[in-house]
C-alpha cells in the first residue's frame, strides 16, 4: 500500500518530514460511489490514495462528467486551498472501494509552522499534483468543443474588467529579476505545444493567447494573458511537454526564467522558496478554477 514514507510523490521531502506526515495520518476507507470531498464545503483532510481510485467529477444536466481519475499514490484535498471552486460543482467520488491515508489539516498546519522544510516541500508536492489536475481538466475542456452561443467564455481576460493578474507588483518584480529579458513580436509563437523546454515566463507588457490544438478543429484559445501574468509554469512544475502554445497578439516584453536559476535561488533562501511555491500553487489553482468554470458553462 502507498504511504507517505514510501510514495514517490513525496520523495522530494526528507525522511524526517515524511515520517511526520505518516505519524499524522490515519487509514480511512470509502465504498465505491461514496462522495469524499465536495467543492464549497470545508475540507479538513489531505488524502493520499493507498489503494483503489477516485474520480473528480462535475455535475451536468445529462449526467456527471469526469475531469480526472486518481489512483494509488495520488493525492487530493490540496486543491481547495488554492482554487475557489463553485459550491457543489466539483466532487471527489470513490471509483471503487478505496483506502486512503488521511491527514487532518489543523494539526498539519501546526507542523508546518515549526518545520520549514516540510512546508516548502509540501508546497512543491501540491504544485505537481495541481498541475496534473489542470492538464487533465484542459483535455476535457478541449473535447467538449466551443461554448454554446450566449454562454459566458471563461477564463476572463486580465485587467480591470476581468480577473486580476496572476502576480502582484512585488511578485512580478522579484521573479523578473531572475529572468532573461526577451521580446516577442505580434503573431510570434513564444512556446509551442509539445515542446520539452521547462522555462516559464512573466509578462512585463503586451498580450498573449494560450492556444491548444483540437483534432479536426481550429485551435482553441484557452486563456488571454497580459502584464503580470505567467505562462509555461506547468512544464516547469512537472517536466512534461508543453500542453499548449502561447502566441503574442500584441508586441510583448517578457522575462524568461530558467529552472536552474530559480532552483538555485530557492535552495539558498527558504523565504524565496516558500513564497514562490505558494504563488505558483495559487496560479495553478486559479487556472483550474477557470477551466472548471469553462466546462460548467457547457452544462
Amino acid at each position: 500500500m502507498f504511504a507517505f514514507v514510501t510514495s514517490e510523490r513525496f520523495a522530494i521531502l526528507d525522511a524526517k518530514d515524511r515520517d511526520r506526515l505518516e505519524a499524522l495520518s490515519k487509514l480511512d476507507e470509502f465504498k465505491a460511489g461514496e462522495e469524499i470531498l465536495v467543492s464549497g464545503h470545508t475540507g479538513d483532510w489531505l488524502y493520499l490514495i493507498a489503494s483503489g481510485g477516485v474520480d473528480i467529477r462535475v455535475r451536468r444536466g445529462e449526467g456527471d462528467l469526469t475531469l480526472g481519475q486518481l489512483g494509488p499514490g495520488d493525492i487530493f484535498g490540496e486543491l481547495e486551498a488554492f482554487a475557489d471552486l463553485p459550491a457543489d460543482s466539483v466532487r471527489h467520488v470513490a471509483r471503487v472501494d478505496t483506502i486512503v491515508r488521511a491527514v487532518n489539516k489543523h494539526p498539519l498546519k501546526q507542523e508546518l509552522k515549526t518545520h520549514r522544510s516540510l512546508a516548502s516541500g509540501l508546497l512543491a508536492v501540491f504544485c505537481r499534483s495541481i498541475s496534473e489536475k489542470v492538464r487533465s481538466a484542459n483535455d476535457v475542456a478541449i473535447r467538449l468543443g466551443p461554448l454554446p452561443p450566449g454562454a459566458s467564455r471563461p477564463p476572463p481576460a486580465y485587467g480591470a474588467a476581468g480577473r486580476p493578474p496572476h502576480l502582484n507588483e512585488e511578485e512580478a518584480a522579484w521573479l523578473s529579476v531572475l529572468g532573461q529579458k526577451i521580446e516577442a513580436g505580434e503573431g510570434q509563437v513564444v512556446v509551442s505545444e509539445g515542446d520539452t523546454s521547462r522555462s516559464f515566463y512573466v509578462i512585463e507588457g503586451g498580450d498573449v493567447e494560450v492556444r491548444k490544438r483540437a483534432p479536426g478543429l481550429p485551435d482553441r484559445t484557452l486563456a488571454h494573458l497580459g502584464a503580470r501574468d505567467m505562462f509555461g509554469f506547468m512544464a516547469f512544475v512537472d517536466g512534461k511537454p508543453r500542453s499548449a502554445s502561447v502566441v503574442a497578439v500584441k508586441p510583448c516584453a517578457l522575462s524568461r526564467v530558467e529552472p536552474d536559476v530559480l532552483e538555485k535561488a530557492t535552495h539558498l533562501n527558504f523565504t524565496v522558496s516558500f513564497k514562490f511555491l505558494g504563488t505558483l500553487c495559487g496560479v495553478l489553482g486559479r487556472t483550474y478554477r477557470d477551466t472548471a468554470n469553462a466546462i460548467l458553462a457547457h452544462a
